[in-house]
């Protein structure tokens, strides 16, 4: 009863329609959290940044209107058009803002705003017009002022004319409100409470009473008039509680706030707080030279992303060189953890550290603290050194706040530490002294080496259960995304690396094995399948020239297939990518070489990375796929271990770039450190994972033919006790070639399908995963109520308890399913989701379906939706008191106390339709 009572003060039951606008003019990047936490957003439409998220494939269904800013009254010199602004148009220079302040007298300079400025931002949705009485710096007589007035307007009212679908905001355009009614749509004004100094310090302060008066009377004819009223006010980011007291003054009075720093750069408050969710990971470039190597990304992040944060693998000298970071971070990240183990400036560490603790990020050192562990460093983080544990000291574990997990602690030459206020711990004694080398504390905590993880010749083991350790040091959420489930059923992936696509079954030399997979198992079970080729092993110019007009043929009959999505598997298949690029790099080419195998021996061929990527996609876009497909999936080869560079391309390409990663625990390694996170940053780009290792793993590296087997163990494994991982069958085309391998095939994809998943493609996943990534967790201002925005992608929520989920006081959720102590929250497709719980069940809850839904409407006891899945639709639903209408009429429905299931024979769509008594 109690956890209810707190649920249902954190999940809200209004559906709350405030409009939520940002602005992040000046500082890149650009959160991808805020492309769904805003209804409007004001970016730079020059940055780099800016055009990047335009253009990004995966965040096509944003919420956000992008609107560019453009500065009217006042010309900047970084702008690209500035070169042609004349010297007549400029009535001086601003030096608090480095621009010069344009004549808005000169019709000249209006046609040229509108003739050459607005032009290059018509992709944008909307425009912010800045600085429109910069000109009464210069300007004082009333017929100069009238005619800068008039030409304003005139702008106003030919931009809505030239674009009418376009959002026009107006920063204090108080001069022309009256003329321009109907032409804008909002006003904006900025320091209503709060603001800064006009001078180069840009100090912040509170405004005066009679300035907040004169500007609330403006704000309020603006609201007579009909705008929209926005109000920008300056509160230093590291007062967040007065940053939020702030803008729910500003909302109580009917205005929609956007309370932030003085240069809008950090991520600020408006009608809704963003709830951090981001935890950046340091590591030392001493102790890892690739990020995917790093003990943080292999044995820590897959526990965070869990407990539903975003893991931001960075390495540390890169961190504390950002300026986005160094400028303030607590806007966007939770907390930070470290392992600084050979890094070479401590001392840098630890002032950086101490800043970021100082902002009220939780900071986390794992293993060693990355500076000297000395009391004049350490006190600053309420902990002190009593002395060193010797080589060879007996020591005892006196008590601990986890049980000991996979291994018992071992320490060997630590600091004997004390920490102040410590909450959960390791307690050792050791002589006459005791310690902690594990301690979580308030503003973090740490685990020294040998408390949290322990060598044991190849394995890493975990001598506490990270998940309960980073329960304590960061905050649980309450409502979790989820990528391995989706209305109620476990998501089940097939991809196929094109490896030996050539080859011939041993059993039957006629056919390739790449035909062996067509006939027995891609078309015996239709399901979604992500199918690869590279390039160089099928196509005229590559390996086996005289057999490529089969081999093409044979790879135009996969692609065609209802159940296949095309994936481009590289041209010469790189086996040590990174290695390959450092020698183009250096020597100008990569050629195969007897000794150093590299990549495929392709004859005249000169590794290239865009022939790689963009050309094996290209290649198989136009002489393989059908004319209603095209490559979705970029399959890393090899080593599976791109550089940045590489994984730019991908998506530049607008492909999910997908492999790597070393999930496959199983009975004969039952041990957490064999399952991998989501995926691994390598800079501004995420590689995504494959969710479970491949048949050459489980095989012994294809020796053992019959060994995939085994991957059924990795899905009980990694559903029991805690669901991380959907259920991915992943092999390559040899794995037609043998008949104990294939037979391990059709073992695995009957177990696979008989737990009942939901099946999808793999560029679907993928697409969950960046979702998971860039969804918005927020509190609304006035009631605390909790909304989550994301991508459509993602369509489940989990709540590590039993609960019963009210579907008719929620918004965007269809159903849940209580899977032992955990509930599965389904959602649309909207992006916009509340849920409401309840002590009872509620009257209507789709329980799971196989299917997708597409659309979804709940209103006053009414539910109608659509479901489409890619097999026989099946569906269960409890919906007690409700008449039904389910169309086409099921080939099999039966009612089971209030459970009805309906399946089909072969219908893949299905509508329903329910009215509920109230």
């Amino acid at each position: 009863m109690t956890f209810i009572i707190t649920l249902l003060c954190i999940f809200s039951f209004s559906m709350a329609k405030d409009l939520s606008v940002g602005f992040m003019i000046y500082g890149d990047p650009i959160p991808e959290e805020a492309l769904y936490a805003f209804d409007w957003l004001v970016v730079d439409p020059d940055s780099t940044h800016t055009k990047r998220v335009m253009n990004a494939f995966y965040l096509r269904d944003r919420r956000v209107k992008l609107i560019a800013y453009v500065s009217v009254g006042e010309a900047e010199p970084y702008r690209n058009y500035f070169k042609e602004v004349k010297k007549d148009w400029i009535l001086g220079e601003n030096k608090v803002w480095k621009s010069y302040v344009t004549d808005l007298r000169s019709e000249e300079y209006i046609n040229f705003l509108l003739e050459r400025v607005f032009p290059r931002l018509k992709q944008f949705d909307g425009f912010f017009l800045d600085t429109l009485d910069s000109h009464q710096l210069f300007l004082k007589e009333g017929r100069d002022l009238e005619t800068a007035r008039n030409n304003l307007a005139k702008l106003v009212k030919i931009l809505k004319q030239t674009y009418p679908d376009k959002l026009i905001l107006l920063n204090r355009g108080f001069e022309v409100m009256e003329a321009t009614r109907g032409y804008a749509d909002a006003i904006v004004a900025e320091s209503l409470f709060h603001g800064i100094t006009y001078d180069e310090k840009k100090e912040y302060k509170p405004m005066k009473a009679e300035d907040t008066q004169w500007l609330m009377e403006k704000l309020n004819k603006a609201v007579r008039l009909g705008y929209k009223v926005i109000v920008i006010d300056y509160v230093d980011p590291r007062d967040r509680d007065l940053q939020l007291r702030t803008a729910r003054k500003i909302y109580e009075l009917g205005f929609v706030p956007y309370v932030s720093d003085k240069y809008l750069r950090t991520f600020g408050v408006s009608s809704y707080k963003l709830k951090p969710r981001r935890i950046l990971m340091l590591y030392s470039r001493e102790l890892y030279k690739d990020p995917s190597i790093s003990k943080l990304s292999r044995i820590i992040q897959p526990w965070l992303e869990y407990l539903g944060y975003v893991p931001v693998l960075m390495e540390i000298e890169r961190a504390i060189l950002d300026d986005r970071l160094n400028y303030f971070m607590g806007d966007i990240y939770a907390g930070i953890v470290v392992e600084g183990s050979g890094y070479k400036d401590g001392e840098k560490l630890h002032k950086w550290l101490l800043k970021k603790k100082e902002e009220g990020i939780k900071v986390f050192f794992l293993d060693s603290f990355g500076f000297p562990e000395e009391n004049q460093y350490l006190k600053d983080f309420g902990i002190k050194v009593i002395g060193r544990l010797s080589l060879g000291q007996s020591y005892i574990a006196e008590s601990s706040s986890f049980e000991f997990f996979e291994v018992q602690p071992v320490f060997d030459r630590l600091p004997m530490t004390i920490p102040n206020g410590v909450k959960e711990h390791i307690k050792v004694r050791a002589g006459g002294a005791v310690f902690y080398p594990l301690a979580v504390t308030e503003w973090g905590g740490y685990a020294l080496f040998g408390s949290l993880t322990v060598q044991h010749e190849d394995l890493t083991l975990f001598v506490v259960d990270p998940l309960k350790l980073f329960s304590k040091v960061f905050e649980p959420y309450k409502l979790v995304p989820d990528v391995t489930t989706e209305n109620g059923r476990r998501i089940l992936l097939v991809h196929i690396d094109g490896d030996a696509f050539f080859g011939r079954a041993d059993f039957e030399p006629s056919k390739n094995v790449a035909e062996v997979i067509r006939d027995e198992i891609i078309r015996k079970y239709p399901i979604p399948h992500t199918v690869s080729i590279i390039e160089g092993e099928i196509a005229p110019h590559g390996l086996y020239p005289k057999e490529a007009p089969k081999l093409e043929e044979i790879a135009r009959s996969i692609f065609s297939l209802d159940n296949v999505e095309l994936a481009s598997h590289t041209f010469s298949h790189p086996f040590k990518w990174q290695e390959l690029e450092i020698l183009e790099k250096t020597i100008g080419e990569a050629v195969y070489h007897k000794d150093v195998a590299f990549n495929l021996p392709i004859e005249g061929y000169k590794f290239d990375l865009r022939r790689e990527i963009e050309g094996s996609i290209e290649y198989i876009n136009r002489q393989l796929a059908p004319k209603d497909k095209k490559v979705k999936v970029f399959l890393w080869s090899g080593d599976a271990n791109p550089s940045e560079e590489a994984i730019r391309q991908t998506y530049e390409a607008g492909v999910y770039n997908i492999n790597g990663g070393y999930t496959w625990i199983n009975r004969e390694n039952p041990y957490r450190m064999f399952i991998g996170p989501m995926g691994v940053n390598k800079g501004e780009y995420f590689q995504i994972y494959a969710p479970i290792m491949n048949e050459n793993i489980y095989t012994n590296l294809w020796t053992d033919f019959y060994g995939f087997v085994r991957v059924i163990d990795t899905f009980l494994m990694t559903e029991k006790p805690y669901r991380i991982k959907p259920m991915n069958i992943y092999y390559h085309m040899y794995s037609g070639q043998k008949i104990a391998s294939l037979e391990a095939l059709r073992k695995v994809y009957s177990w696979a399908l008989s737990q009942e998943p939901i099946p999808l493609f793999l560029s679907e996943y993928a697409q969950k995963v960046l979702d998971f990534r860039s969804a918005a967790f927020l509190e609304h201002i006035a009631d605390q109520s909790f909304i989550v925005r994301s991508g459509s992608a993602l369509r489940t929520l989990r709540i590590d308890r039993r609960v019963h989920v009210d579907t008719s006081r929620s918004k965007g959720v269809v159903g849940y399913k209580q899977h032992g102590d955990v509930t599965y929250v389904s959602l649309d497709a909207s992006g916009d989701y509340v849920v409401a719980v309840s002590e009872n069940p509620p009257a209507f809850n789709v329980l799971s379906s196989n299917g997708r839904v597409l659309d979804f409407i709940q209103k006053d006891g009414y539910y109608r939706f659509t479901l489409k899945a890619y097999v026989p639709l099946e569906l269960e639903l409890v919906a007690p008191g409700c008449k039904l209408q389910v169309s086409p009429t099921p080939d099999k429905q039966e009612k089971i106390g209030s459970l009805v299931k309906i399946s089909y024979v072969r219908n893949k769509d299905v509508r329903v339709e329910a009215y509920c008594k109230k």
